[in-house]
């Protein structure tokens, strides 16, 4: 029976009760008595029971209530709409009530909110009608209370208020959507899916196992021809506490600018540095054989990857080298914790530690082999997660990629949009001092106004003149390699003047950053429409170089670019952050401008340049508690030993060379010992066929008087013989053993 049945059957029954009182009381009163009353009842309240006021309160129930909102309705007006809505709940005697009745049970069956649930739920929620950043703040202040800001008075309410703003602001600039780092998606859209699946098919590797497709992965997807994912236990991420923060802002003498930025930090657990004491004696082997026969026992030891990937950049086989450094990726993208999110820009890595190091490096040639592909999306995307991980310090010199890369990707308006930070962000404010950030916003400027059609090019001709005025060493090198046309004596302009190696001079490291960007964003000017506007806006600019505003400009460029953000800066006319980005850049016309004091250091593929600041790196303090083993170990706990591989390995070397004729048996023989240790029986088996595959293809290399598998190159990359590490300096390798101590 429904609700309405139910309703008028209630009403049918009152009815009938209503009839029968009035025939009683009309049989018990005279009749000239019953009308008076009736129509007087409203003003006699002092009724006795016998009265017709309160006619059906021998009813009991529900009709008890009935009498009260009876009297309710002779209130004043002001109380009328209230007292109306509680009776039309309880009467429910007219049409208008019941129709309601059925509305209000009709929406409760459906399970939808009543008006009144509606309003209720409004109430609840504080933050109603606020955009996405004042909901934000308005959540911090519920959360942590009334700061210091608030107290102080509206004004510094208010600044606090735009600060926050705009390091919001600034932390969306760098957000970073993982789909975004996929370069077969973004192949996938230029060739087609069929293309890029038959290719990927039809490598070597097509038929080896590899990580499941159902893996977890944010910032590097895994590939078929990867081996499976095991070996990262003790590679460990963890959320860096307020006061680890604190001590990195005062080891760099900086201000911590934005609170709402996350803090990490990589941890290598006990197993993790026995390994990595492996990993140093290979190192000191001198001999990349070492290198791969370690990568088959421990397939996702970071540093081992990215040491390989630069002895196979040395081979040209850039396909190799590009696959070691996204492996590399991978094993950290597997340790990362769900908290650290690249989407919300304000996830920051401490690069002072040496457990972090690495994954710059690896993002870093990452971007450089993507642009050999042609992926110029994926590469912004990786270059802005590289700055994103430190902006402020920008460790790896990510910025001398995004000039370019953020042009060439068609992100012009995010550039900009970067550089209107500078006022508010320190980080962004360094932009300034950079020539190609100068001409990149020349260029996005120009971009915008063709695709809006704009004919007013006033705001891009005022800012490559602008460019040309603060870094005129960038004029002639784009005119060389554009072949645009200079004014008449306009080479012969000091200004104008290329540098091409290193000098005392403080303007040498302009000339750097100068050859950086005409190297990488001369396509970029070739378009004849570019060549033309090119030379048109360096006649103009050329009267201007002299100026009182020009010339103080440049000395502010000077100043901001020499800023140091290590303590070695201050010895250094260019920056370490600029050298290590030079030293993990594939060209080496670059070498030439970087100071004596960095080209005369040991350096490491796997860590290139550590910073003075840095917290941790391998030496005793790191190797402190891992068991000391390995053949011609140092006893220092520097990691001089190689551990029991590196001992495998060793003898595999000396059984082959005793007797080049006659060494299957013998090294099979200790295999078999090497196997029946304790260390390797809970080894998979595939992984000891992979290893046992490489030791014998180490050592036929060895009977046939090819130590080194890669020797040529890593001759070449080390500069002194076969002695030298692949990744190592000219002439440093002699200095490569104290490195780790």
């Amino acid at each position: 029976m429904t609700n309405r049945s139910l309703m008028a059957k209630r009403l049918n029954k009152r009815q009938q009760r209503e009839q029968e009182e009035l025939q009683l009381l009309q049989s018990t009163q005279p009749k000239e008595e019953i009308a008076p009353q009736v129509s007087e009842g409203e003003g006699e309240e002092n009724q006795t029971t016998s009265g017709p006021v309160n006619a059906f309160a021998a009813l009991g129930g529900d009709d008890a209530e009935e009498d009260e909102e009876d009297e309710e309705d002779d209130t004043p007006a002001i109380m009328v709409k209230k007292s109306k809505k509680k009776k039309n709940k309880k009467k429910k005697s007219t049409t208008i009530t019941l129709q309601e009745y059925e509305e209000e049970d009709a929406s409760t069956a459906a399970g939808t909110p009543s008006k009144g649930g509606k309003k209720k739920k409004g109430k609840n929620d504080p933050f109603a009608g606020l955009d996405e950043v004042d909901r934000a703040l308005a959540e911090l202040k519920l959360q942590y209370g009334e700061d210091k800001d608030a107290q102080a008075g509206p004004s510094r309410t208010a600044e606090s208020a735009g600060e926050a703003r705009s390091t919001m602001a600034f932390r969306n600039l760098l957000s970073v959507d993982p789909k975004n780092l996929d370069a077969d998606a973004e192949l996938r859209r230029f060739f087609g899916s069929k293309v890029i699946t038959s290719s990927a098919q039809s490598g070597p590797n097509k038929h080896r196992p590899g990580p499941s497709a159902k893996l977890r992965y944010t910032i590097s997807k895994p590939k078929p021809t990867y081996p499976p994912a095991t070996s990262l236990a003790g590679l460990i991420m963890r959320e860096m506490i307020d006061t680890e923060v604190d001590e990195l802002y005062e080891r760099r003498e900086r201000q911590r600018v934005d609170k709402g930025e996350k803090w990490f930090t990589f941890e290598h657990a006990g197993a993790w540095r026995e390994i990595e004491r492996q990993f140093m004696g290979a190192v000191r082997s001198h001999d990349p054989n070492e290198l791969m026969a370690l990568l088959q026992v421990y397939p996702w030891h970071v540093d081992t990857l990215l040491q390989m990937s630069e002895v196979y950049r040395l081979q040209s086989d850039i396909g190799a080298a590009s696959d070691f450094a996204e492996r590399a990726l991978y094993a950290f993208d597997r340790c990362l914790m769900p908290s650290f999110s690249v989407s919300s820009g304000a996830s920051r890595l401490d690069f002072d530690r040496v457990e972090n190091r690495p994954m710059f490096t690896a993002l870093h040639r990452i971007i450089s082999y993507l642009g050999r592909r042609g992926c110029w999306v994926t590469a912004f995307n990786f270059a802005k997660l590289l700055y994103a991980l430190d902006p402020e310090n920008d460790p790896h010199g990510a910025v001398f990629w995004l000039d370019f890369l953020a042009v060439k990707s068609g992100n012009g308006s995010w550039l900009l949009s970067m550089l209107e930070q500078g006022d508010t962000s320190p980080a962004a404010a360094s932009w300034f001092a950079y020539p190609g950030m100068a001409y990149a916003k020349a260029l996005a400027l120009r971009a915008e106004e063709e695709s809006t059609k704009n004919k007013d090019h006033t705001k891009s001709d005022g800012a490559l003149q602008e460019a040309i005025t603060d870094f005129p060493q960038v004029v002639t090198l784009l005119a060389d390699k554009t072949g645009a046309s200079l004014p008449e004596g306009a080479r012969s302009e000091p200004l104008f003047q290329v540098e091409a190696g290193y000098t005392d001079a403080p303007s040498n490291v302009v000339h750097l950053l100068s050859h950086i960007y005409v190297s990488r964003s001369e396509a970029l000017w070739k378009d004849e429409k570019r060549i033309a506007w090119f030379s048109a806006q360096v006649k103009l600019a050329l009267p201007k170089l002299n100026e009182p505003d020009a010339k103080a400009a440049r000395d502010d460029i000077l100043a901001l670019v020499q800023s140091p953000r290590d303590p070695l800066d201050d010895e250094l006319s260019v920056p370490l952050y600029i050298c290590r980005h030079v030293l993990c850049s594939e060209s080496t016309s670059w070498l030439g401008f970087l100071p004596p004091a960095i080209t005369s250091r040991p350096f490491h593929a796997y860590d290139p340049l550590p910073p003075t600041t840095a917290t941790s790196v391998y030496d005793n303090a790191y190797f402190s508690g891992v068991r000391q083993s390995g053949r011609g170990g140092r006893g220092d706990g520097s990691g001089g030993g190689g551990g029991v591989m590196m001992d495998f390995v060793g003898r595999v070397f000396d059984l082959v060379q005793a007797n080049p004729a006659d060494w299957q048996d013998r090294v099979m023989g200790a295999w078999r010992d090497l196997t029946g240790r304790r260390e390797f029986q809970g080894v998979p088996q595939q992984e000891r066929d992979n290893v046992f595959q490489a030791v014998m293809q180490l050592a036929g290399n060895v009977a046939q008087g090819a130590p080194g598998a890669t020797g040529e190159a890593a001759q070449q990359g080390a500069g002194t013989g076969a002695g030298g590490m692949p990744g190592g300096f000219p002439g440093a390798a002699g200095a490569e053993d104290s490195d780790a101590e």
